[in-house]
């Protein structure tokens, strides 16, 4: 087995694993071979159609130094019953040409019982650019971006003050009731990765040559367009915003972790292991982050229980499985609140997935 990089797999926000696994009654070690079958088959369609993987890395996985934002437009300023062009017109021409950036859309929808929870919550979170005129949650059309620079968001919020139906935006890059909302209601639209614009097509079209999937004005903006079919895009394209790990959604974890092996166990189940020669690198190298973060007091048994509090709290991602060593790997963002001035901090877990001993070994934590 050679060694590889999977940057996500998506299973949270898609049952095509589930229902394969389930409907064939398939073992661990057809699922392996039906996941890396697949993704040899993805690879090979992204080089068909000119696109290196690893340029997609920093829109398929969570950064620390990275912002999530949420566009919302209020579409009763829209005369057009396709909004959707309207606001994308506006917003195509605010992206930086050399990013990387995930982009998710959709109403503001949810059930009339819980309107006054929506409202309140729209209203606590929004940064407002204009005098919000809410009547109800389901006139507002939001659209996500990830990995965006403090820049790039000014930008957009800049660009955009001009177009009428422009209210705000939300600040995502922390978690909240807001951004878990979102994760469980927008589809992802597009992938862009510099002047490409990645989008999903149906199983039945072939996957050569580019096709405007989405009919937006990207074309006139300098924009060449790709797509791919669903069942592809789904599995590897998929980025995931970050929430919790919902009970009866734990799949999405072990899933991921198969793409890896075919010896799969619940990871919420083992013991997070730090060693000691770890453990004083990171008092010494990463002190800094440790002490923003308030945990450059814990002891060694401390920081494993804090890690491994943290397992349930989010997906995995950079699934890499290095075969010089035989090790399998991945990464978990870690979300703390400082004890002192309530400030939010995220660190990004590394660790080494063990199954003889039962132990997620920390490799590292930035």
């Amino acid at each position: 087995m050679t060694s590889k990089t999977i940057f996500t797999l998506n299973a949270r926000d898609n049952i095509c694993l589930d229902v394969v696994k389930g409907y064939f009654q398939l073992d661990e070690s057809v699922i392996h071979n039906v996941i890396n079958g697949s993704f040899k088959e993805f690879e090979s369609i992204l080089k068909r159609n000119k696109i290196d993987y690893k340029d997609l890395k920093n829109g398929l996985i969570p950064r620390l130094d990275r912002k999530e934002i949420a566009l919302v437009f209020d579409t009763k300023k829209i005369e057009s019953s396709w909004y959707g062009y309207d606001v994308f017109s506006n917003i195509i021409p605010c992206f930086d040409k050399i990013s990387c950036n995930s982009v998710f859309c959709g109403d503001f929808i949810g059930d009339d019982k819980f309107k006054e929870r929506l409202f309140k919550e729209f209203s606590s979170a929004i940064n407002l650019i204009r005098p919000l005129d809410y009547e109800h949650h389901s006139q507002f059309f939001v659209v996500y971006i990830n990995n965006l620079s403090d820049k790039m968001v000014e930008n957009f919020n800049a660009r955009l003050k001009s177009f009428t139906p422009y209210v705000g935006y939300f600040d995502l890059t922390f978690s909240s009731f807001i951004k878990t909302y979102l994760s469980t209601i927008l589809v992802q639209c597009f992938i862009k990765s510099k002047n490409i614009i990645i989008s999903e097509h149906e199983d039945e079209r072939d996957n050569d040559g580019g096709i405007n999937f989405l009919g937006y004005p990207f074309e006139e903006n300098g924009y060449n367009c790709k797509s791919i079919q669903s069942m592809y895009y789904c599995l590897f394209l998929s980025y995931k915003i970050e929430h919790r790990v919902f009970p009866g959604f734990e799949s999405d974890t072990n899933f991921s972790i198969n793409a890896l092996t075919k010896s799969v166990l619940n990871i919420s189940g083992f013991n997070l292991l730090i060693e000691k020669e770890k453990f004083r690198y990171l008092l010494k190298e990463k002190q800094g982050k440790l002490k923003k973060a308030g945990i450059i007091n814990l002891n060694i048994t401390e920081l494993e229980l804090f890690i491994k509090e943290k397992i349930n709290n989010n997906y995995i991602y950079n699934l890499t499985y290095l075969a010089e060593h035989d090790t399998i790997k991945f990464n978990l963002m870690v979300e703390t609140k400082t004890k002192d001035t309530n400030e939010l901090v995220k660190l990004n877990a590394a660790l080494e997935y063990r199954l003889k001993d039962k132990k997620l070994r920390l490799i590292t934590l930035f």
